[in-house]
């Protein structure tokens, strides 16, 4: 799959993505009582997210495929004076042993896997997850405009190659999956999360004229 966040990162640097992390996931991470545990971010990108974990006191890891990503992000982790362990890899063959995090999150990463390649990055996140650990994802919904109108061609279930239309929202971010909630449900079901919580924000852009829906999802092993 052509690595589009690499040419983004090479391109536009840390304009490539936001510097400040993702609200719900602030939420989230406040509504726990997870002191000093390990957790790791799913595609990390350039650090928006991991530098606000790792500032909160968290063992804070890392994973991303794109080399700049990371050297964005270890430059966004300095900036901030914090640590993290990141590593270059594949977020469907998480590098980790088994039940060795307390958290893993994902805002806005898995959502460019295929919907077909949702299982086995799930069913890694599961076997890293310690017993009674917690999965959260910040997900594209089906009912975005950028998914109904944006253009792109259907490749997969729910998933379109790229958003064409420049004047929808997330123009040009590549292969793009829009879960819908029950797909969402039952994909976390199968593989053995429990306590599986969806939630629904809703964004609009140029003045209400645009839509998008993401998934607000919560789990545990």
């Amino acid at each position: 799959m052509r690595n589009i966040w690499e040419e983004k990162y090479k391109k536009l640097g840390f304009k490539s993505q936001r510097e400040y992390p993702n609200e719900s996931l602030i939420a989230f991470i406040k509504s726990l009582n997870t002191e000093r545990a390990k957790i790791l971010e799913l595609g990390c990108g350039s650090g928006a997210n991991l530098w606000f974990l790792a500032k909160e006191g968290f063992k804070a890891y890392g994973i991303d495929f794109s080399r700049a990503g990371i050297k964005y992000c270890q430059q966004m982790l300095k900036k901030y004076n914090v640590i993290a362990n990141l590593k270059l890899g594949d977020i469907k063959r998480l590098p980790y042993k088994n039940n060795f995090f307390d958290l893993i999150v994902d805002v806005v990463s898995v959502q460019h896997l295929k919907f077909k390649e949702h299982t086995p990055c799930l069913e890694e996140a599961f076997r890293c997850l310690k017993k009674g650990g917690n999965f959260f994802s910040y997900h594209l919904g089906e009912n975005s405009i950028s998914y109904k109108q944006g253009g792109g061609k259907l490749i997969d279930k729910n998933t379109i190659d790229n958003i064409r239309d420049a004047k929808k929202p997330l123009y040009n971010n590549g292969q793009t999956c829009f879960l819908s909630a029950n797909d969402a449900y039952n994909l976390l079901k199968k593989i053995g999360f429990q306590n599986i919580i969806i939630d629904k924000v809703t964004r609009t852009y140029n003045n209400q004229e645009y839509s998008v829906e993401y998934l607000v999802i919560k789990a545990e092993k």
